[in-house]
């Protein structure tokens, strides 16, 4: 079987498998002591957009060539990076949930994987693993500056509020300053 033709089948074995990936990184995100804001997150919330995340994984196995082009692929770590940062995460636990789907990826999966289809030779585990790090690499870059641009908006917001605030006490201040000098009638 050609070195194509593995990594389909591991991309549709990790699709049939979505749930199960999905229920291991859930239980792995909660018990990471560094993801704290994640006991404060519903579940649909949690796993959000790990469906997205697989399905790109997938599309990325299914054709290596065409995910040269960066620019030319979807994007499901922004919209992650803006939905954490509106749930109240910080930027480390951001990245540290993206690196225990590439631990689940690597270590249980692909092993699985490799145990089912003894065609999976080295160079084909090798480029998968390739394609897996570069994928969760890309999500957790996406995430991190989608994160920090909201992070950005936000401060810019407040900054903005403080300055009408600033500007209204100047007023405020001017005027009981005009009230205190002028003559007394």
């Amino acid at each position: 079987m050609s070195d194509e033709k593995i990594l389909a089948c591991f991309a549709e074995y990790l699709l049939i498998h979505r749930n199960e990936i999905t229920s291991e990184w859930l239980k792995a995100v909660k018990r990471d002591p560094d993801i704290k804001s994640s006991q404060h997150v519903d579940y649909a919330e949690l796993v959000d957009h790990l469906p997205t995340i697989l399905e790109d994984l997938a599309e990325r196995l299914k054709n290596p060539q065409a995910y040269c082009d960066y620019s030319a692929l979807s994007h499901p770590g922004r919209s992650h990076g803006k939905f954490r940062w509106r749930q109240g995460y910080r930027l480390a636990e951001v990245i540290r949930e993206a690196g225990i789907i590439r631990r689940i990826l690597l270590r249980q999966w692909l092993d699985a994987f490799e145990r089912e289809m003894p065609r999976f030779d080295k160079e084909s585990r090798r480029t998968a693993e390739y394609i897996i790090h570069e994928a969760v690499d890309d999500v957790i870059a996406d995430s991190a500056e989608q994160y920090l641009e909201e992070q950005e908006k936000s401060v810019s917001h407040l900054n903005s509020q403080l300055a009408d605030a600033v500007a209204e006490l100047r007023l405020q201040k001017s005027a009981a300053d005009a009230v205190n000098k002028a003559p007394d009638m």
